[in-house]
């Protein structure tokens, strides 16, 4: 996206550069490690967060948001891959952590390879949390692919 910039810039046309949300994503031998959003070493004033890790002590999955609209802003996850175009969407549509969790399948990278971790992690919220119960939503989108087009 700079060097898109840069270049139009250079051609003449002033082009504003726009960050976008802001991510990192890295393979260190056999751990996956992304960032999506804002994920700070101290929360700002007014979020908070929840975090999971898994038995073995390998993945983690640690989600900041908002206290008081319950928006999401970032997400750290460690050993877990997921698709940085739907955390980019739900970062800059401002989905709650409700939202976040129910779709998180959504998020799967290869889920015919990659063990899936999002019942532990809601059930590790829900127990966090009680009131309200989160459900994980199936993704639909994947049956649409193969779906009958009539």
């Amino acid at each position: 996206m700079q060097a898109e910039v840069l270049a139009q810039t250079l051609l003449g046309n002033r082009t504003k550069y726009d960050r976008g949300i802001i991510f990192n994503s890295a393979k260190f031998l056999d751990i996956e490690y992304q960032t999506y959003g804002s994920v700070l070493s101290k929360l700002r004033e007014g979020e908070t967060s929840f975090y999971w890790e898994d038995k073995d002590h390998k993945r983690c999955f640690r989600i900041v948001y908002r206290k008081t609209d319950r928006t999401v802003v970032g997400v750290n996850l460690l050993g877990i891959r997921m698709r940085h175009q739907v955390w980019e969407r739900w970062i800059k549509n401002k989905k709650t952590i409700e939202y976040v969790l129910e779709h998180l399948e959504e998020t799967n990278f290869d889920p015919e390879l990659y063990k899936k971790y999002e019942k532990e992690i809601i059930e590790k919220f829900n127990n966090e949390n009680p009131g309200k119960t989160i459900k994980l939503k199936k993704n639909k989108t994947f049956y649409k692919m193969f779906a009958f087009q009539g």
